[in-house]
């Protein structure tokens, strides 16, 4: 059986304190470069979204998309009361944007950003791509809930690079 021969550099043993293993975890996940999203829904008192990176495809047949949510996400809430929800695949010239979705109240996100609606829901004009979905199913999933969504339609908005984190950092394709 092979074995490594890269040095660890952390550990995951139980006597180490929670907080410690989760900060190891939190350094070692970042090592996995990810696009950026923000995921967008309808609240009664208009659109919302928030910045997420754990978003992927999970099935071609039926179209389903996987995002993960932390639990006591504002968004979240409001993506199960609407039941529809997109994902939209920020460019590299959208940091800002990530950061605004990301740090700003839940109502004060979309100030200044220029969306449009698909499907009953936001789509910022400047992403890249985008795609809505229709609440599929959701998952329990310790700290964050697993939402699984139903495509309902795909677009493309232009030939720009996607944004990208890695370590942390927002990163672009070389």
């Amino acid at each position: 059986m092979p074995h490594s021969t890269v040095p660890r550099t952390g550990s995951a043993a139980p006597d180490v304190p929670a907080q410690e293993r989760q900060q190891q975890f939190r350094r070692v996940m970042g090592e996995l470069a990810g696009g950026v999203t923000v995921l967008t829904t309808m609240s009664p008192c208009g659109p919302v979204g928030m910045t997420t990176s754990a978003v992927t495809s999970l099935s071609l047949d039926p179209l389903l998309v996987l995002a993960c949510l932390a639990n006591h996400s504002g968004t979240l809430a409001l993506i199960r009361e609407h039941g529809a929800f997109a994902v939209n695949i920020l460019a590299v010239t959208m940091a800002h944007t990530s950061q605004v979705f990301a740090e700003k109240p839940l109502m004060e996100r979309f100030a200044g950003v220029p969306y449009h609606y698909q499907d009953t829901v936001p789509i910022l004009d400047e992403a890249v791509a985008a795609v809505t979905c229709r609440v599929h199913a959701t998952h329990p999933g310790g700290d964050h809930t697993i939402l699984i969504g139903t495509v309902t339609t795909t677009a493309t908005h232009g030939s720009g690079d996607p944004l990208l984190r890695h370590r942390g950092t927002y990163r672009r394709l070389a």
